[in-house]
């Protein structure tokens, strides 16, 4: 507050002539420098790390899917009127387009493209998404909208999320990740949406039936947050944490959880030990010794909200998992990382830095690092 409060002192030093104005000039500059740092990665051996995408283009970066030879990914942030947040795409060489324009989509905190599948909707993109701009609208049922991505309309809400379970009387808010189940599995032609608020993972069907999946409720595993799936597509991978995202995070209460087709949650963890698991994706059989693999994002402490200005711990870690649940540190010094993806033999993680919503941190602070093994 120090730093705005000289701001602020600053330009009415300017209004009043007793002040210049590089002395508002500086203070500003030095304070966006810091605002958008690109955070310092460190890896484990037999791994490497550079910046993709430094802070400046993107608010915050969500879930990134390949598609055409980009990666699309959810930008969780901007506003215009009564809409927020973009459908981005991030070319291999870190260059960045629009796909789905902002004004365009409600709050968008997960999305996939709908498969041929899906009935005449194949190809369009749908999104788990806040009913509401701003910090209100995520503490409320949210909402899944459908947009196709070759037109500039606007995304059509299909469903809203009814409540599910006792946790805050079943409000389906904080949305996190969203899916399709893989083609020709028993989760096919099934849009899958995880809310933290009230502990479920909702699916959506090609008629427009939005119902819960299996809600974690009461159970001792936390809330969704990731869906990913086993190679074979019989079952649904779930990274879950236990408290709320506004909470300090609980020292080794993250876990990876498996669920069956018909919503049947495993007894044991497929791995624990994690404090805030956020994204998960599986190594493909290219991935050389790592094939296979489960690697999982760490958020580790989310401040939310925070202060404009207030530095971030960068306590974010990317981890992988043996086949017998092992966890083996990846990357640290990541701050508040969510999606990740294979790409191109390269681990791609997203980065939101600070919270554009909750937090109010409304600058493009977010970023997309590359990892790479040795």
């Amino acid at each position: 507050m120090n730093k705005i409060r000289h701001i602020f002192l600053s330009l009415v030093l300017l209004g009043s002539g007793l002040g210049t104005a590089a002395v508002a000039d500086e203070e500003i500059k030095g304070l966006m420098e810091r605002l958008l740092a690109a955070s310092e990665v460190s890896t484990e051996t037999g791994f490497s790390a550079s910046m993709l995408v430094p802070p400046g283009e993107l608010y915050d970066p969500l879930w990134m899917i390949p598609h055409n030879g980009t990666v699309w990914l959810n930008d969780d942030g901007g506003e215009e009127g009564d809409k927020g947040s973009r459908i981005m795409a991030v070319g291999k060489d870190g260059t960045v387009s629009v796909v789905v324009a902002l004004g365009r989509l409600l709050p968008t905190t997960g999305y996939d493209i709908a498969p041929e599948g899906f009935g005449a909707f194949g190809g369009h993109i749908f999104a788990l998404a806040q009913p509401e701009v701003a910090a209100p609208g995520a503490t409320k049922n949210h909402v899944i909208q459908r947009v196709d991505p070759k037109t500039e309309d606007v995304a059509t809400v299909v469903c809203t999320l009814p409540e599910a379970g006792d946790t805050n009387k079943g409000v389906s808010g904080f949305g996190v990740d969203a899916r399709f189940g893989p083609v020709g599995s028993p989760f096919a032609n099934k849009f899958f949406a995880a809310t933290l608020y009230n502990s479920t993972v909702y699916q959506l069907t090609a008629d427009g039936k939005c119902t819960p999946f299996v809600t974690l409720d009461g159970k001792p595993w936390g809330s969704p947050t990731g869906i990913a799936f086993s190679a074979d597509g019989q079952q649904m991978f779930v990274t879950a944490m236990q408290g709320s995202l506004l909470d300090a995070p609980v020292a080794g209460g993250g876990a990876i959880l498996s669920v069956s087709a018909d919503g049947k949650v495993a007894e044991k963890p497929v791995v624990e030990g994690l404090a805030r698991p956020m994204g998960i994706a599986r190594a493909p059989a290219s991935f050389e010794a790592y094939a296979g693999q489960l690697f999982i994002t760490d958020v580790g402490g989310m401040e939310i909200p925070v202060p404009m200005t207030q530095a971030l711990q960068a306590d974010g870690k990317l981890y992988r998992a043996t086949a017998d649940g092992t966890l083996h540190l990846v990357a640290s010094g990541l701050i508040n990382p969510a999606g990740m993806q294979f790409i191109d033999g390269a681990i791609w993680v997203a980065d939101i830095n600070g919270d554009f919503i909750a937090g109010k941190r409304e600058l493009p602070d977010g970023s997309i690092v590359k990892i790479q093994p040795e």
